[in-house]
């Protein structure tokens, strides 16, 4: 399998898990962005630039899907 496709996939996977859970993370990491490696947390933080500073440290960031957990509703302004 193509290399992108693997990766499409591996995001695909976190993304799906991401969802599935929301409602469980959302209580424990309200506001905060988290690092997802094969579909779990593996850390958090409400700095995004420290979170992946941490992560590439430990994990191949390729394959880490990060998310932004909120109770809020999200409004997109197109």
């Amino acid at each position: 399998m193509n290399e992108y496709l693997v990766l499409f996939d591996v995001h695909e996977r976190n993304r799906e898990w991401f969802e599935e859970n929301y409602a469980t993370l959302v209580e424990k990491f309200d506001k905060k962005f988290v690092a997802i490696y094969n579909q779990t947390v593996v850390d958090s933080d409400y700095d995004l630039d420290r979170l992946i500073e941490r992560i590439e440290a430990s994990f191949p960031l390729e394959k880490v899907s990060i998310e932004y957990v909120t109770k809020e509703k999200i409004q997109l302004i197109l």
